[in-house]
C-alpha cells in the first residue's frame, strides 16, 4: 500500500516541476508601449510602424505589442493620474509584461512615479526622450534607452546659421503647463536672455498671436513648438494653428516636428522617425533575449537640420549658410541646376570636336607607323623566343637526329655486306636502300622543323599571312617536341577534329604559340611529378567562325593568380623570364583571337581561338 502511494507522490512533484518550465520556455512575450500622446500622429506613426516591422523581424514567435497613450498634449499628468493608475492597475492585472517601452521624458516621469504600484520588477526602455531632461531623472537600476541630443540651444545655432543678422527669438506654444515635450524651455530662455533677445509669446490665444506676429521686429526668428492649446484653454488643431502663424507672421519659422516642413517653416530639427523606431526595437530585442539592462548601451542621436529651400529662397537665406549634412527638401532647380553638366558637356564636346578634328589627321599617320613597328618589334620578340626555346631544346634535337642517322649508318654497313657476297644479294639492298630513304626523310623533316624555328624572315615576308591547316601544324609541333617529351616521360595525345580547319595565319607564329604552350604544360608536369605525366591537344569548332585549340596537362594547374599568367615578366617558375605566355597572348590577339587559362580537376588547361578563313566560312 505505501509504495503506491509513494509512487502517487512522485509523479505529482514531477509534473509540479516540470510543467511550469515548459510552459515558461514557450510563452509568448507582451511589451507595453506608453506613449504621451496618440500614436496616430504622423511622427510617432512612422515611429511605431518601422518599430514594430524590425521587432518581428526574423522572429519564431510573437510578441504582443499593447498600446497606452497619455494623451498628455491635451490632458497634462496632474488632471488624473490617480485614476489612471488605477485603471491600467486593473486593466493588467492578469497580464504578464516583459518590458515597457516609454516613448518621451513626460511618459517616463509618469511611468517611474507610479512604477511601484503598477509594475515594479519589469524593465522599461526609453526612447524620444529629451537628453537634457534624461539627465534630470534619477533613473534605476533595470531603465535603459536612447535618448535625442537637441534643445533649444541647437534651435538658435540653426537659426543663427542660415540667418547670421538673427537679433530676437519669438517664441510659440502652448501654456508651459500644457509642454509635455519641453519642460526645459524656461531655463533655456533664462540662460539665453543675455545672449539674444527671447519674445516669448506662450499662453497666448490664437488671435492675439495673429497679431502679434504680423508686427515682429526685424531679424527675428519665430521658433513654434507645439500649439494644441491657446491662452484661452481652447484645443486647437496644432497643424491649422501654424498655418495660420504662417499666413500671418513677418519672419521666418522654425519648428521641431519635421512632418510641418512643406507647409511653411524655413526648417525643423529633425529625427530620423523610422530610424528611432529600428535602433528601438534592436534594444528592445536584446532585453526580450536575455540581456540585462544594466549591460544595453545608452544611446544619443543627433538631430539632422530639414530645410525647405520654396521657404529658404523666401527669406533670402544664402546657399553658403545651409548647414553641414542638412537635408534639402522641395528643392527646384534652374535650367542651369537641371542641365549643368548637359550644357558644359556640350560646349566641351564642341571643343574637343574641333581640336580632334585636327589631331585625327596626325594620329593616322603616327598610328600606322606606330602599328608596322609593333609588328616588327613583336616579330622580332617572337624570333627571339623560337630561338631561346630551340637552344634549351637542342639536346633533345640532337637525340631524335641520332637515331635516324644511326639507322642510317646500319643500314649502309648492311648493304655494302650483302653486295660484297657472291651472288651479291641486290633485293635485300633495294630494301636497306628504302630503310635509308625512309630514315633520311625523317632526319630532313625535322631538321626543316628546326629550321622553321629559328629561320628570320624579312618583316615583310614574315609579316604575310597564309592558309595554315590547324590539324596538321598541331601534328608537326607535337612531332618536333615527341623527343623533349619522351625525356622527361611525357607521353603527346592529341584528339584532333574530323573536319579540315584553315585559319589565315602566320604559320611560324601559330608553331610558336603551340611550342610555348606545350613547354608549358611539360614544366608544370615536372612541378607536380605526379604519377599520371601526360597533354592532350584538342582541336574543334568553337563556333561557326571561329575554331579552338585546348592544350591540356596533368600538371600542377594554375594558382590564385591565374588572371596573371599572360602578364609580362610574371612567372612562378624559379628560372622563367615570365615572357612565353605573353608573346603566346599577344600573337593570338595580334591574328584576332583570344587566349585564356583554366583550373582542370586533374592539371590546367590553356585554350585560344582563332578566326576560321573566310573561304572556309563561305563553304
Amino acid at each position: 500500500m505505501i509504495i503506491p502511494i509513494l509512487r502517487l507522490l512522485l509523479l505529482v512533484l514531477f509534473y509540479s516541476c516540470s510543467a511550469p518550465a515548459w510552459a515558461e520556455s514557450n510563452k509568448q512575450k507582451s511589451i507595453l508601449l506608453l506613449s504621451p500622446d496618440l500614436l496616430s500622429s504622423p511622427y510617432l506613426y512612422d515611429f511605431y510602424s518601422a518599430f514594430k516591422l524590425k521587432l518581428n523581424e526574423g522572429r519564431s514567435e510573437s510578441v504582443v505589442i499593447y498600446e497606452e497613450s497619455l494623451d498628455l498634449s491635451r490632458f497634462p499628468t496632474g488632471t488624473y493620474p490617480p485614476n489612471l493608475d488605477k485603471w491600467l492597475n486593473l486593466k493588467y492585472k492578469n497580464t504578464k509584461i516583459d518590458a515597457i517601452v516609454v516613448i518621451g521624458h513626460s511618459a517616463l516621469n509618469y511611468l517611474l512615479e507610479y512604477r511601484q504600484v503598477l509594475w515594479p520588477d519589469v524593465p522599461i526602455l526609453y526612447t524620444l526622450a529629451s537628453d537634457v531632461e534624461i539627465k534630470k531623472i534619477s533613473l534605476p537600476e533595470n531603465v535603459a534607452g536612447i535618448s535625442l541630443k537637441a534643445g533649444f540651444a541647437d534651435v538658435v545655432g540653426l537659426a543663427k546659421k542660415l540667418l547670421p543678422e538673427t537679433r530676437h527669438i519669438a517664441i510659440l506654444g502652448n501654456s508651459p503647463e500644457f509642454d509635455v515635450y519641453r519642460n526645459d524651455l524656461p531655463e533655456e530662455i533664462a540662460r539665453f536672455s543675455a545672449e539674444i533677445d527671447i519674445i516669448d509669446l506662450r499662453g497666448k490665444t490664437l488671435s492675439e498671436l495673429r497679431i502679434a506676429v504680423a508686427s515682429l521686429p526685424k531679424n527675428t526668428v519665430v521658433y513654434f513648438t507645439m500649439l494644441t492649446r491657446d491662452g484661452a484653454s481652447k484645443k486647437l488643431d496644432g497643424k491649422y494653428a501654424l498655418q495660420e502663424i504662417v499666413r500671418m507672421a513677418n519672419a521666418p519659422l522654425l519648428v521641431d516636428n519635421p512632418t510641418h516642413i512643406g507647409l511653411g517653416p524655413i526648417g525643423a530639427i529633425s529625427f530620423d522617425a523610422s530610424i528611432q523606431g529600428r535602433e528601438t526595437a534592436d534594444l528592445l530585442s536584446k532585453l526580450l533575449g536575455g540581456e540585462k539592462t544594466s549591460s544595453l548601451p545608452i544611446k544619443k542621436l543627433t538631430f539632422t537640420p530639414l530645410l525647405d529651400w520654396r521657404e529658404l529662397k523666401r527669406w533670402g537665406v544664402e546657399k553658403s549658410n545651409y548647414p553641414v549634412g542638412s537635408e534639402l527638401r522641395f528643392f527646384t532647380p534652374g535650367v542651369w541646376e537641371l542641365y549643368r553638366w548637359q550644357i558644359a558637356a556640350t560646349f566641351t564636346v564642341m571643343a574637343l570636336l574641333l581640336a580632334l578634328l585636327g589631331a585625327l589627321l596626325i594620329e593616322r599617320k603616327r598610328r600606322s607607323a606606330a602599328v608596322d613597328e609593333s609588328r616588327q618589334r613583336l616579330t622580332q620578340i617572337a624570333f627571339m623566343n623560337r630561338k631561346i626555346t630551340a637552344t634549351v631544346y637542342s639536346e633533345a634535337i640532337a637525340h631524335e637526329l641520332i637515331q635516324p642517322l644511326a639507322a642510317i649508318l646500319s643500314n649502309a654497313e648492311a648493304a655494302q655486306l650483302f653486295l660484297s657476297q657472291s651472288p651479291p644479294q641486290l633485293e635485300m639492298v633495294q630494301d636497306i636502300l628504302a630503310n635509308i630513304k625512309r630514315d633520311n626523310l625523317r632526319a630532313g623533316d625535322l631538321i626543316k622543323s628546326m629550321r622553321g624555328l629559328l629561320t628570320k624572315s624579312d618583316s615583310k615576308n614574315e609579316s604575310k599571312d597564309t592558309l595554315v591547316n590547324i590539324n596538321d601544324m598541331v601534328r608537326k609541333v607535337l612531332n618536333f617536341l615527341s623527343g623533349e617529351a619522351k625525356m622527361r616521360h611525357v607521353q603527346l595525345n592529341d584528339e584532333l577534329t574530323a573536319v579540315t580547319l584553315f585559319v589565315s595565319a602566320d604559320p611560324v607564329q601559330l608553331q610558336q604559340i603551340m611550342v610555348n604552350l606545350i613547354l608549358n604544360g611539360l614544366d608544370a608536369i615536372d612541378e607536380r611529378n605526379g604519377f599520371r605525366r601526360n597533354i592532350l591537344v584538342v582541336t574543334e569548332l568553337y563556333d561557326a567562325n571561329n575554331v579552338q585549340v585546348s592544350v591540356i596537362d596533368s600538371g600542377a594547374g594554375f594558382n590564385e593568380n591565374i588572371e596573371r599568367v599572360f602578364d609580362s615578366f610574371f612567372t612562378t617558375k624559379a628560372k622563367g623570364m615570365g615572357l612565353g605566355l605573353a608573346i603566346t597572348e599577344a600573337i593570338v590577339q595580334a591574328h584576332g583571337g583570344r587566349i585564356w587559362a583554366e583550373n582542370a580537376a586533374d592539371g590546367g588547361v590553356v585554350r585560344f581561338t582563332l578566326p576560321l578563313a573566310e573561304a572556309v566560312r563561305d563553304e
